[in-house]
């Protein structure tokens, strides 16, 4: 199937490509206890999205661990898939909008050295939490203050690396929750793209998310959720309006990986759920 697609998208002109050929499937793995590469090529996967949790980026100091992911990467590209964004971890200790700036300056970099991980893995794009929380009301504008100086210094080593910064939306009372504060934050440097994560989305309908959004978007994270919080469940178990979603993506000229990030990864189970929403979107209506 991706074969198919691939050979598409090379051939068809912009205007005439489908929806399937502009949004080849990927999957949110983590990099620790990865899928096997047979598996995701088995399910027709064209990319992944490599995520790991650490409180600190210990790499450099654990040349075993840095071996152990790079064998991996190098598997995957044999086998005709590729990377297309690397998830900087999260949590306290890479939290950007710490207002304690030796913190704060901390995690902008740690968060610079991951990017600079990526230029020398060849991965394009990356995507960056803007908060943790919980974050008190009376702390918001501090916050959103001490974020945005971050993102200015991060946007600088997006510039250098070449590698591009999508900053996620995030639920609850972390910085970036709606559309209004997600333009705050991306407009504080043009080298700032935005990561669409559907199931983080209660203040904003999704597809109005990507309206106001559209052409800062660089990547997407695509799960399904209640209506009150994330759920990260498979597309059409939940309330969103996929085909709404689809056709914003669409109109907004999205043209990228159609990336999975459902839990439990269950990856035969997200091949079908992808042919059937390709499906389900070119039916009129």
């Amino acid at each position: 199937m991706v074969e198919e697609l691939k050979s598409d998208r090379m051939t068809e002109g912009a205007a005439n490509q489908t929806p399937a050929s502009k949004w080849l499937p990927g999957t949110s793995i983590s990099i620790l206890q990865p899928p096997a590469v047979r598996e995701l090529k088995e399910a027709g996967f064209a990319w992944v999205e490599l995520t790991w949790h650490a409180k600190k980026n210990e790499l450099p100091n654990r040349p075993e661990l840095k071996l152990q992911f790079e064998a991996y990467i190098e598997e995957l590209r044999r086998s005709g898939l590729d990377i297309w964004t690397l998830h900087i971890p999260y949590g306290q200790d890479w939290d950007i909008s710490q207002e304690d700036e030796l913190a704060r300056q901390g995690a902008v970099e740690r968060v610079s050295g991951v990017l600079r991980l990526a230029r020398e893995w060849g991965v394009e794009r990356t995507v960056l939490h803007p908060s943790a929380e919980p974050i008190a009301p009376n702390r918001r504008a501090g916050r959103m203050e001490a974020c945005k100086e971050s993102l200015r210094a991060i946007a600088a080593v997006s510039e250098e690396t070449g590698v591009k910064v999508g900053v996620e939306c995030l639920p609850r009372t972390c910085l970036g929750n709606s559309a209004e504060e997600m333009v705050q934050l991306v407009d504080t440097h043009p080298a700032l793209g935005v990561c669409v994560d559907v199931n983080h989305l209660v203040k904003d309908l999704p597809e109005d998310f990507i309206k106001k959004l559209g052409q800062r978007i660089v990547t997407i994270h695509l799960s399904d959720n209640d209506g009150l919080d994330e759920k990260h469940w498979l597309p059409g178990k939940g309330v969103l309006h996929w085909k709404e979603i689809m056709r914003a993506l669409d109109e907004s000229g999205y043209e990228g990986a159609f990336m999975y990030e459902v839990r439990p990864l269950l990856l035969d189970e997200l091949s079908r759920n992808y042919k059937q929403l390709m499906a389900d979107y070119r039916e009129p209506g």
